[in-house]
This record gives structure tokens, C-alpha cells and sequence, in this order.
């Protein structure tokens, strides 16, 4: 069953602002952990991508070292609800 969703020409411009807004970095770190947790939980496709994530030591805010890595754009894509 297909529906149909009306929007206003407001609405449209908002979402389309917010979609724009919302760009991939390629080289932004991501906490692996969460990432990790994340895809676990996610669709089987996306499951594969775990074992190809990158172990980049990083460092927070208080000097805490910390695993990061880098994702692709599919996981961004995930992670953001727009999948």
C-alpha cells in the first residue's frame, strides 16, 4: 500500500535545508565503540561493515585516549535515520 505525503512548499524548503545541512564528512572520528554497537544492532548488510572499520587512537576533550574510526557514507546514512 502506497501513501502519499502533501507537504507545503514551507515544508519542502525546511527539509530540504535540513537535508543539506547535514553533509558526510569523509575524515570526521567517530567514538568505534558506538559505531560498533550501532551496526550490531543495524540491518545484516550493514553488519559487514564492522569488520572493516579503522582503529584510530584519538583523544577527547579531557585528554582521554580513545579508539575512533572513520566511516563510509552508507553508515552515515544509517546512523542519521535517513536509511
Amino acid at each position: 500500500m502506497k501513501r502519499k505525503l502533501i507537504l507545503t512548499e514551507s515544508e519542502m524548503v525546511s527539509l530540504i535545508k535540513k537535508i543539506i545541512s547535514e553533509q558526510y564528512e569523509p575524515d570526521k572520528l567517530y567514538p568505534r565503540w558506538y559505531i560498533v554497537d550501532m551496526l550490531n544492532k543495524g540491518p545484516r548488510e550493514l553488519r559487514k561493515y564492522v569488520k572493516g572499520l579503522s582503529h584510530i587512537e584519538c583523544y577527547d576533550s579531557n585528554d582521554k585516549k580513545h579508539i575512533c574510526t572513520k566511516i563510509p557514507e552508507v553508515i552515515y546514512v544509517y546512523l542519521s535515520g535517513r536509511y
